[in-house]
């Protein structure tokens, strides 16, 4: 019986364990890998006051980044350090954003983007300086 109780114990230990996310308990920066720190750089002064959860995302797409192709490599670092430097508030309000966004339907999401992009392209184009007339 004693022996039957310890394989029981040891399996609902087994068990219990393997529920745990990998990472378990919240990283510090320094206890990231030379990978994870070159690819979360952008976040490296923030790293430390985000939310475990956070950081199971961030490590997610860090395990992911050496697969993306150059462009997106580079795309996903800006986007990193644009977000590093946004407030807390600054953060909470692009998650709702994205969250009101995400629940639209796909074409007219795509509606949406295209029509932004196309602001984004016209006032882009009116913030450049008159040309001055060479004399």
């Amino acid at each position: 019986m004693h022996v039957l109780l310890n394989k029981c114990f040891s399996l609902l230990i087994l068990t219990a364990s393997c529920c745990l996310p990998l990472t378990a308990f919240s990283q510090t920066w320094e206890d990231l890998n030379p990978q994870q720190k070159e690819t979360l750089a952008p976040l490296s002064s923030t790293w430390n006051s985000l939310s475990e959860k956070q950081h199971v995302n961030f490590l997610a797409i860090a395990k992911r980044y050496p697969k993306l192709n150059e462009q997106q490599q580079q795309r996903l670092r800006s986007r990193m350090t644009t977000w590093s430097k946004l407030t807390p508030e600054q953060r909470e309000r692009a998650r709702k954003r994205y969250q009101t966004f995400s629940k639209i339907p796909p074409e007219k999401r795509a509606a949406i983007k295209k029509k932004l992009l196309e602001q984004q392209a016209l006032s882009a184009s009116s913030s450049v300086p008159p040309a001055t007339p060479v004399q």
